[in-house]
């Protein structure tokens, strides 16, 4: 933690190469600045992010690199194109003036995955400054003021508005993650709770995943279930009882539909077949869906921080997760240990993907068949959650094993067989959701042995 601390405040984008702002991996970050006591600059960047949302005519927007049905070629999109992204976030924000959507469309899990970082954290203020919004919260829409449309109105708001204001904050925020939720939910075009994608829109972005993907399911629950309590606490409660009852339909729709009885795991039903065969694959981010349907129950010992005093629960109805997803979870998480753990390492697929574009991969390259400590951070936290101490041991003893010349989590991601980092370095994400995992690991261990742990600390 403390070998990390420094680049992890060093900036919002992911390291290394990547200089921009990434949606998807800034939400893992902002998370850390605001446990680390970095409130301001937390909220300046969720502001920054915000602005950004794909609205017409507002900023340059290009997109389709990642997918085959534009032969993997960039373009700007045009007026009626930025009318069907409106509500969405870019895969990545640049500061010259554009942000790109890498795909044929918007990730789901960038837009959802900074729904639920934001939701997460105004809560959490909230909640730690023991600040209720009545009925005078009453001017969401009046927060996206003039000058929204000039070439400076990020400039503009951030001087009106008070970025650094969470009240302030929430009223511009708010409005702006109704309609990404709006635009999330047209993703579900067959009105099955589960939203559909094309290639490559998600963070595998070579692996041209396609169809009905349980990471994607899961960003988008995680997000339904922290925006919910925040619209709970600013006193929006038929809104928020809109996305629990979202949050459920999803969450039912993936156990019924993406469980596989005879894998004993939940799996992605690809759109894409090879040979005539539909393809189907165990993926390590399925245990991000372990995360979101224990957000809010009784298996999160870390719903709400604390400064002072550690992390302590709020003050709420907490649900008990049920005895049919309890052990789906545990059968899921053991499959991939089964798996997807191969000697040394956790590998982020079970196999050697059977194709990747717009880069062939060789097998132990990138995406193919490799170990990505963000992805091991969040297996971590999932199995914290499932009391499961002994896999988290031996999953962060090697990804804080010395490496050359850094620890593991240094790297974007690893070759299995060489064990040689490659990619960003140093990549701020794994960074991020290794420490996230920490934490998650030790309040676990405190709540189980409340004595030795104070004794140790």
């Amino acid at each position: 933690m403390k070998r990390t601390e420094e680049h992890v405040n060093q900036g919002l984008n992911p390291g290394g190469i990547y200089q921009a702002i990434w949606c998807r991996d800034a939400s893992y970050i902002l998370r850390d600045w605001f446990v680390s006591g970095n409130t301001d600059g937390t909220l300046l960047q969720i502001y920054q992010i915000w602005s950004h949302q794909i609205t017409p005519n507002r900023e340059k927007i290009v997109y389709g690199r990642g997918s085959p049905n534009t032969k993997f070629s960039a373009a700007v999109a045009d007026s009626n194109k930025e009318m069907e992204f409106e509500g969405s976030l870019p895969t990545t924000i640049y500061q010259a003036g554009f942000s790109e959507v890498y795909g044929l469309n918007p990730d789901i899990d960038s837009t959802a995955l900074i729904l639920s970082t934001t939701s997460w954290i105004l809560t959490n203020w909230y909640v730690l400054h023991k600040t209720n919004l009545d009925n005078k919260y009453s001017s969401l829409e009046s927060a996206t003021v003039a000058s929204e449309h000039s070439s400076d109105y990020v400039t503009a708001l951030l001087g009106k508005i008070g970025a650094t204001d969470p009240i302030k904050v929430t009223e511009f925020v708010v409005p702006r993650m109704l309609k990404a939720v709006e635009y999330l939910s047209k993703h579900d075009t067959d009105n099955d709770g589960l939203l559909e994608q094309e290639h490559n829109e998600d963070w595998m972005d070579t692996a041209i995943r396609t169809g009905k993907i349980v990471y994607s399911q899961a960003c988008w629950i995680w997000a339904l279930e922290n925006f919910s309590l925040l619209l709970s606490k600013i006193g929006k409660n038929s809104e928020a009882s809109k996305m629990t009852e979202l949050a459920d339909k999803a969450t039912n729709a993936v156990d019924q539909k993406l469980w596989s009885d005879e894998d004993g795991c939940y799996l992605d039903l690809h759109e894409t077949r090879y040979n005539g065969q539909q393809y189907r694959i165990l993926t390590e981010d399925v245990s991000l869906f372990l995360i979101a349907i224990t957000q809010n129950t009784e298996k999160n010992s870390m719903r709400i921080l604390s400064r002072t005093k550690g992390l302590a629960k709020e003050n709420e109805p907490i649900r008990t997760l049920n005895d049919r997803l309890q052990k789906r979870a545990l059968s899921t998480l053991e499959a991939i240990k089964n798996r997807c753990w191969k000697e040394k390492w956790p590998l982020i697929t079970e196999g050697e993907l059977k194709a990747s574009a717009p880069w062939r991969l060789k097998p132990y390259e990138y995406h193919n068949h490799t170990f990505w400590p963000w992805v091991a951070g969040m297996e971590m936290f999932a199995r914290s959650r499932f009391e499961q101490i002994e896999e988290c041991d031996m999953l962060l003893s090697k990804l804080a094993s010395e490496g050359k010349p850094h620890i593991y989590s240094f790297y974007e991601w690893l070759n299995p067989i060489t064990s040689e980092g490659h990619g960003a370095f140093p990549f701020r994400t794994g960074m991020v959701t290794v420490r996230e995992a920490i934490a998650g690991i030790l309040i676990r261990i405190k709540d189980k042995f409340p004595q030795a742990f104070d004794d140790v600390v």
